[in-house]
């Protein structure tokens, strides 16, 4: 186990299971919530996504079509840590994530919850996701913090820089690892695919406004297996691991030492 930087910059971080489709999960839903509650998960909320499908049919455009989707949400009375619960996976989102040691135990046992009541056959994907913000602070650079791979043309343009975006895909073993780092002027953002709703981000990063750096490293494994708690725990133990050497990869001894202070 490492020891964790004092004021490390992450600020939201994802695990998710996707797993052989629950048609009928509205049956189990009283049990599982009482088990969340019970866990120390008492907030719950139901949502309607909508969702579009391109639907091919011969020798004519793929057409449109909207699908409603189902999901449950159950939280924690603080609002940092949040179970996202559909008929074919579960998330767990957190503001608060301390160290992986606390945070993937944590999510293993949201899952055996889901596990005990449906019996899930297999899993097809695991996905451990980390967003972090970099934040010079005054008298400083984000070329203090960051190599300069990933700062891309803004320092070879005239004028000032508005917003500069990189984006890796590589293949470790049998883990993928998507990594992208947008820099730009302004408050906290998220990924358009991300949305925290009403989770509580920590203050620092929520009041900050000016030049930032958001690190997304999305590391996931794709296949279909057998379902074993152990299995997915050890995918999770491997996807961090590549994301920790991604994350080392991209940001400078200058930055650990800032936020080990």
């Amino acid at each position: 186990m490492g020891t964790p930087l004092k004021n490390p910059p992450v600020y939201l971080t994802l695990a998710q299971v996707r797993f052989n489709p629950i048609l009928k999960l509205a049956d189990f839903l009283p049990g599982i919530q009482e088990s969340f509650r019970q866990a120390g998960y008492p907030d719950f909320d139901r949502q309607h996504i909508i969702s579009i499908q391109l639907t091919a049919q011969e020798r004519q455009a793929p057409a449109p079509t909207p699908v409603q989707q189902e999901r449950f949400l159950l939280g924690n009375v603080e609002k940092t840590h949040t179970f996202i619960l559909d008929g074919q996976s579960l998330t767990l989102q957190s503001t608060n994530y301390g160290q992986f040691e606390t945070f993937s135990p944590c999510f293993l046992d949201g899952l055996n919850i889901v596990n005990d009541a449906v019996k899930l056959a297999f899993t097809e994907r695991v996905g451990l996701r980390y967003l972090d913000r970099v934040m010079p602070q005054s008298g400083e650079t984000i070329g203090q913090y960051l190599v300069e791979q990933v700062h891309g043309l803004a320092s070879r343009l005239e004028g000032r820089s508005l917003y500069s975006y990189t984006e890796a895909m590589n293949e470790i073993g049998n883990i993928k690892l998507l990594s992208r780092v947008a820099i730009q002027d302004g408050p906290l953002a998220f990924p358009p695919d991300l949305q925290p709703g009403n989770m509580r981000i920590v203050e620092r990063f929520a009041s900050y406004v000016g030049i930032s750096a958001i690190l997304d490293n999305d590391g996931f494994f794709d296949g279909r297996e057998a379902f074993s708690t152990k299995g997915v725990a050890d995918h999770l133990d491997t996807i961090h691991k590549v994301i920790g050497t991604a994350f080392k990869t991209t940001t400078t001894p200058y930055a650990f030492a800032a936020w080990d202070k």
